[in-house]
């Protein structure tokens, strides 16, 4: 059994100052409007499909951008993200805080404890935040959703779960069932 972590009252809400006096044990702490969510580690097929989408990503991306695995994502002071996956920007490695002007793509990977984080609230943040480009993976069945922001809303521009072949936000063409091989 596991010790459990007492975490500090906060009557006026999380800001991302106070992540910072989190522990490091291996869940995700994020924040909604100062509401602190916490998650346990996504399963190994989880991370091992991000793994591989990661390095898929990496090899074909412009030289301006760079894709990462579950960094996190600052909104404001009260709200921040951990997508499985996203492309942003490359000066952006030379440090401080990733925000949403700086990703091209986010990506979620749906998980049976995060459904409605992932397909609901998410990419309704993200999309408020300017993101262009928001891919979806299903685990069962395995299938790729992905979608263009046009206005202030995602609109889907494709499903997949054999051959994908996107042009946007990077021309890139694999195999789906793949990335979990």
């Amino acid at each position: 059994m596991t010790a459990m972590t007492m975490l500090p009252f906060r009557p006026d809400g999380w800001t991302v100052d106070d992540l910072d006096d989190l522990p490091e044990d291996g869940y995700r702490y994020e924040l909604i409007d100062g509401a602190l969510l916490v998650s346990p580690p996504p399963e190994l097929p989880h991370q091992y499909l991000t793994g591989q989408l990661v390095v898929l990503l990496s090899a074909q991306l412009p030289a301006a951008y760079r894709a990462a695995p579950a960094p996190g994502l600052y909104f404001d002071a009260r709200n921040y993200r951990i997508p499985d996956v996203v492309v942003f920007r490359r000066e952006r490695l030379a440090g401080g805080r990733l925000g949403p002007e700086d990703v091209l793509l986010a990506v979620e990977v749906v998980s049976p404890g995060s459904v409605r984080m992932d397909r609901v609230a998410k990419p309704a943040q993200y999309a408020a935040g300017g993101i262009s480009h928001l891919w979806r993976v299903e685990l069962d069945p395995l299938e790729l959703v992905t979608y263009e922001l046009r206005g202030d809303v995602y609109r889907e521009t494709g499903r997949y779960d054999g051959e994908v072949d996107v042009r946007l936000p990077v021309p890139l063409r694999f195999r789906l069932p793949d990335l979990l091989e």
